[in-house]
């Protein structure tokens, strides 16, 4: 995946040109302060917290092992396409059992989507969840003295 920057700019622009007509007067207004800069991997990492947010869905150190982890390879996968002021993001996530699947794809695909809105200020254009697959989390056994 190519790093790259969202630009949002706020400053009007009137037939192509940047409107300078009220330059000075009137940049305290939160409209005219400036643009705002958003990497593609800040996009990546606000979509993952939203994922792993939701309830069902299973984190990192539950879902692989200690080398697919190292590898990058571990869950959610995110990957995000950013342009414009657009996103379309691509979520792979690990859910519990017994958690009805289209369910959680629905919860994940809108908690993904609000972040992204919230945080980042961003259009979404649509964020596709894959659930790669289903397990049991066990909790851990309690210690016996012997």
């Amino acid at each position: 995946m190519a790093d790259h920057t969202a630009v949002l700019d706020t400053a009007p622009v009137i037939h192509g040109h940047p409107d300078t007509r009220h330059v000075g007067a009137d940049t305290d207004e939160p409209g005219r302060r400036g643009s705002l800069l958003i990497k593609d991997k800040a996009v990546q990492r606000i979509a993952e917290a939203a994922a792993l947010s939701v309830t069902g869905v299973v984190p990192a150190d539950k879902s692989t092992n200690a080398l697919n982890s190292a590898l990058g390879r571990a869950y959610p996968r995110v990957d995000c396409d950013v342009a414009g002021g657009r996103v379309r993001a691509e979520v792979e996530i690990v859910g519990v059992w017994p958690t009805p699947a289209p369910l959680l794809a629905g919860q994940v695909r809108d908690a993904v989507t609000e972040e992204l809105r919230q945080l980042a200020g961003l259009i979404v254009d649509a964020v596709d969840v894959t659930i790669a697959k289903i397990i049991r989390v066990q909790a851990t056994p309690p210690r016996r003295v012997q």
